[in-house]
């Protein structure tokens, strides 16, 4: 919770209520001496959940410090002149700030500025303290506590001393009900005093002085005397007992010369305080999903590309008995890390009314669509008219993750067995994939992305009977759009085996995960067999049957006439003639060959004989008749391929 807050303390002892002693200053004051400020003994009055002890400072909550220019050195600060006088400074025109240098008994260092509420009587308490740059002499120290906050023209933080002078005034905002507590520190004294503007401005009437007793008031000077603090009960003094919120936001310590409406300012430090309020605000905020369910620890899915989220906050106020106004602003910021403490997107300003503390109030659903780590931050305008201050939260319980989506990738290789020399190839379907991001990534109207990018590299291994085996191919990466299926290029195995198929996908950053599909190469829908054909032989025998003749003769001279060849598809030269006769003509001395020149072959098994003659034209020499002198057998036997 980030609140507003003015912590309580438990209730103190009671203190002795009795007056201070003197320490015989009085003397010294009439003469004109400078007379260091030191702690006249131990303190006697009431400080709430305060210890005011002169140790400056050392209480709880921590004060603001509000730093100032000391020494000889020229400062901010009012003209000395008639317009810039207490009663009337707020109706001075600009310029009426100028470079001023004041004497180091009325020059602040420093100041601080805290408040609390004590716990048993539910009061609030206003801290306040001082250093000056001299610890003697007497002046009176002053802080003013103004409703509203400072012009516009006195931006403290970012002006320069120019633009400062040329347009601020920083009591221009003044109005009734703003008051002042001014410290006499005439003689060391511990006396406090409140005046309280009334009417309506510019027309102010500051009110004379109201001493603020032990009852309600402590002061103390540190033993050194360049420090003093002080509390006072805001609720008994300021704010008359009433339980509605009242808030001061301008808050102006300075040291005057008086306690008059004519005083001079003589040093002021004009910083931003923080207000005072006797209400405080906190407000505590859980994201919640679009539906108003809890987001668990483990994160929201990013589903469908845009899931829906709100946040919810709790609006508290301590003390006061106002009816809930103002607003909350939602903003939704997306980070590595760190909280969501300024920028983001503004998502919604919903408003309390009509509500009843503590207000519930829900942000307008809204949509994320990128996976990553978001957090939210709530902030409660507050409402500066009832003086009800504002609150944030911007912790690290306000964070939440949206988790990326991790697809399904299933493959196939098609055919389980191809002939070595045949190409193969894989398909792969790719399916739970989310939509990139919108731009910006958080919208109001679910919209959601182009689809997925990314791609799919098919890898094939073996030849393996087990495991994987070698890498042997490797594609390009294939290019993906959303769900769908994809095919991989081609590749012609130069071996015969099992091989296998490996599909991955690489995501499409944030909103989708890669995966992968088979790398312990163990389904079978992956896997390819690359087979050699037999081969099948079948003979067939063929033989070309020729014969020869020799004729010779011992006389008669050279050799004339011819012979005649017959080949029967019998052993006994019956039958008709398996090719036509032969002839062929024989001459020359004797003795002489002859053949036939038969090319057609006999492919069938069975028994041949030829019928072989010679007709001699030389009258000299016999002719041989014809007779069936040489039989084959043959057997032709091819057997099965």
């Amino acid at each position: 919770m980030n609140s507003s807050t003015l912590p309580t303390r438990a209730p103190r002892r009671a203190r002795r209520t009795t007056s201070r002693r003197a320490l015989g200053l009085a003397a010294a004051i009439a003469l004109g001496i400078a007379t260091a400020l030191v702690p006249t003994g131990p303190a006697l009055a009431a400080d709430g959940p305060f210890t005011v002890d002169g140790t400056v400072p050392d209480v709880s909550p921590a004060p603001a410090e509000l730093p100032d220019v000391f020494g000889n050195v020229k400062e901010l600060g009012p003209k000395n002149a008639s317009t810039t006088k207490i009663g009337v400074i707020h109706s001075a025109a600009t310029p009426m700030l100028d470079n001023t240098n004041p004497n180091a008994q009325v020059d602040l260092r420093r100041a601080w500025l805290t408040t609390a509420r004590d716990s048993g009587t539910q009061h609030d308490w206003l801290y306040f303290a001082w250093e000056r740059d001299s610890n003697s002499g007497s002046g009176f120290i002053a802080y003013e506590f103004m409703q509203n906050p400072a012009p516009a023209g006195c931006a403290y933080g970012t002006a320069t001393p120019a633009q400062l002078i040329a347009s601020c005034n920083p009591w221009a905002n003044r109005k009734a009900g703003d008051f002042m507590i001014l410290w006499d520190q005439n003689g060391s004294s511990l006396n406090l005093s409140l005046r309280t503007w009334t009417g309506t401005a510019p027309n102010l009437t500051l009110g004379a002085p109201v001493p603020l007793n032990a009852a309600v008031s402590q002061a103390q000077y540190s033993a050194d005397g360049f420090r003093g603090e002080a509390a006072v009960d805001l609720t008994a003094t300021v704010f008359g007992g009433s339980s509605a919120c009242k808030a001061f936001t301008n808050t102006i310590p300075s040291t005057v010369t008086g306690n008059s409406d004519t005083a001079d300012y003589k040093d002021t430090i004009l910083q931003t305080a923080p207000p005072i309020t006797n209400c405080s605000t906190g407000i505590t905020t859980t994201p919640k999903t679009g539906a108003g369910a809890s987001i668990p620890a483990s994160g929201l899915s990013i589903g469908t590309g845009a899931v829906a989220v709100k946040d919810r906050a709790v609006v508290t106020l301590t003390g006061g008995n106002n009816v809930p106004a103002g607003s909350v602003t939602f903003s939704l910021c997306k980070l590595v890390s760190g909280t969501c403490s300024s920028g983001g997107t503004t998502i919604s300003t919903n408003n309390l009314t009509g509500l009843s503390y503590p207000a519930t109030v829900d942000s307008d659903v809204v949509y994320v669509t990128s996976a990553g780590r978001y957090c939210w931050r709530s902030e409660f305008s507050g409402v500066v008219a009832d003086g009800i201050p504002p609150a944030s939260e911007s912790a690290a319980n306000e964070c939440f993750t949206v988790n990326a989506t991790t697809p399904t990738l299933s493959t196939d290789a098609g055919a389980d067995s191809v002939v070595l020399g045949s190409a193969i190839s894989d398909s792969a379907t790719l399916t739970g994939t989310v939509p990139q991001p919108t731009n910006p990534v958080i919208n109001t109207n679910g919209a959601t992305g182009s689809p997925a990018g990314g791609t799919i590299t098919f890898r094939l291994y073996g030849p393996s009977n087990t495991g994987c085996g070698d890498l042997r191919f490797t594609s390009s990466a294939v290019p993906v759009t959303g769900d769908g299926t994809y095919q991989s290029p081609t590749f012609t195995p130069g071996a015969s085996g099992n091989y296998h198929w490996v599909a991955t996908y690489s995501g499409s950053s944030p909103n989708t995960n890669g995966t992968d599909h088979n790398t312990a190469c163990d389904d079978t829908a992956e896997d390819v067999t690359v087979t050699t054909v037999p081969s099948t032989m079948t003979t067939a025998q063929r033989w070309v049957p020729n014969d020869s003749a020799t004729i010779s003769a011992s006389a008669g001279g050279a050799l004339a006439g011819t012979v005649s060849f017959t080949l029967y598809p019998s052993s006994d030269c019956t039958g008709t003639p398996v090719f036509p006769a032969e002839t062929q003509s024989v001459t020359g001395t004797s003795p002489q060959t002859v053949s036939t020149t038969n090319t057609t072959a006999v492919t069938a098994s069975g028994d041949f004989s030829w019928s072989v003659s010679y007709d001699s034209t030389n009258t000299a020499q016999d002719d041989i008749g014809a007779s069936c002198h040489e039989v084959s057998s043959l057997t032709v036997d091819n057997n099965a391929p």
